[in-house]
This record gives C-alpha cells, structure tokens and sequence, in this order.
C-alpha cells in the first residue's frame, strides 16, 4: 500500500487570487519570491507578518476531507505490524542480538547505553534549578534547542563519586564556581559533554553530564557478560550485562531501570 497523500495548502489548479484563503503571498511577492511586498520593510521577514501567521492558522485548521484520516490509520497499523513482524524474526532486542552502544566514562566507571536511547550528545549546558526540587540526583532544567529538559546526576544516582578534580560546571549565569566564564574554544575542547536520553515508551526526555564519552561501538552477543551479583559496585543493580572494551569492563546500563527510578524521584 502506497503512502496516502499529504494535504497541500492549495487545491491544483489555477493559484488563488490574492487576499483569498491558499493565496501564497511569501512565495510570490515575499522572501520566496521577487520580494517586493511593501510589508517586508517592516516585518523583516514573511514568518513575521500577520498574513502569514493567519495563513498557517487556516492551513492547520482546516478539514480534512473525506476518508483521509481513516486511510492514515490503515497505513500507519501496516507499518506497525511489519516493524513487530520483523522484531519478532530477529529476536528479542538488546542483549539477546546484540546491541549498539554509546560508552562513556562517569569518573573512573565506563559505562553504555542503548544508542536507541540516546538523543544525542553536546556540550554541557547552565543548569537551573527548580526551586524545592533540585536535589542530589535532579540538577534542574537545561535548555535543549529552546526546550527545557529535566537534568540528572548519573554520578548520585549509581552512586559514582568524583575522585578526580576537574573545572566546575557552569551554573545558570554560564560561569563556573569561581565565577570564570566557562564557554568558547576552552569549553568545546573539556572532555565533559551531556548525553540526553529519551524514555520512548513515555517520551520523557532526560540529560546528565559525563565526564567523558567514547563514541559509539557494536557488541555482540557472544561479547555480552553477565552481571556478578557479588560485585561491590552500586551501578551493577542497574546493569544488564558486563562489556569487554579495550581492557576494560563497561557498564551495560538498563534504561528501563534508570528511568524508572528517575521518575521515583517525584512522587
């Protein structure tokens, strides 16, 4: 089954005479076009004018016509089954197949997690912290491309201390604890970087510091070792294998663990 069709703005045809609902002025006489609308010398920029926002308001507002919800669900239920269908011939995910991984280090500890879960990996960012709520494990919000995400501390909360001294992480005002400012090419060259997770089954968005972080590696199954249960380490509770790398034992972290304590800090 092909994909269903996508609403355009305009129906085919001859294009809407101006100042009538589908008339694209941004794309003719705006930044899209010859730009010699009389409005841009005030409004700089189409995606600031008023026209243009009203347009966007019709174009989300509108209707959809007949049958065209219904066979997006069709089409969207086939593509679920195929996605289950072929999970379900390969195995079960993670450590049964193997699995791609993002390692990094919390002070002396190497540790991974699924790269499925990972969002992706910057510089640190300021934190600020929410008032009767930061803690020792949450550290506040950061400001992830114009959207605040919650900020925990992966050290307090495996129980991982630091041993090795290290600049200061920027507070909300951009500057370490001494008051230095803490940006530019000093920053981008620390080791230290933010891993932002994202728990898919609640799409709940989380992001901690790392003192350092590897890359991305594919492991085995057959690479994959258990957990010792008598190991005195307080990240082993939330591992779900042991990671042979480079002549060290990495942390297979499970997010479904760690989330699920992370949201227990709340209630």
């Amino acid at each position: 089954m092909s994909e269903p069709p996508v609403l355009v703005q305009a129906a085919n045809g001859d294009a809407p005479a101006p100042g009538t609902p589908g008339y694209d002025c941004w794309n003719r006489i705006g930044i899209g076009g010859d730009r010699s609308c009389p409005e841009l010398k005030l409004h700089v920029h189409c995606r600031n004018c008023p026209v243009f926002a009203s347009a966007a308001k019709a174009f989300f507002d509108r209707s959809a016509p007949s049958g065209y919800l219904e066979e997006w669900t069709t089409w969207l239920a086939r593509i679920d089954e195929r996605a289950n269908q072929a999970e379900a011939e390969a195995g079960a995910p993670g450590v049964h197949k193997g699995a791609g991984v993002l390692i990094f280090r919390l002070d002396q500890e190497w540790l991974a997690f699924r790269t499925q879960t990972v969002v992706e990996v910057t510089l640190p960012r300021p934190v600020h912290r929410i008032p009767h709520r930061t803690n020792a494990i949450l550290n506040g919000l950061v400001n992830l491309r114009g959207q605040l995400q919650l900020c925990f501390s992966l050290h307090s909360l495996l129980g991982v201390h630091d041993s090795i001294a290290k600049p200061h992480a920027p507070s909300a005002d951009g500057s370490g604890g001494s008051g230095e400012l803490v940006d530019g090419p000093r920053r981008a060259t620390t080791p230290e970087r933010l891993i932002v997770l994202r728990d898919r089954e609640r799409s709940e968005v989380w992001a901690f510091s790392t003192d350092e972080v590897h890359g991305v590696e594919h492991v085995a199954r057959a690479d994959m070792q258990s957990v010792p249960s008598t190991l005195a380490n307080p990240a082993v509770s939330f591992s779900q294998a042991i990671l042979p790398w480079n002549g060290r034992s990495v942390g297979f972290l499970d997010e479904q663990r760690v989330f699920a304590a992370l949201r227990s800090i709340g209630q």
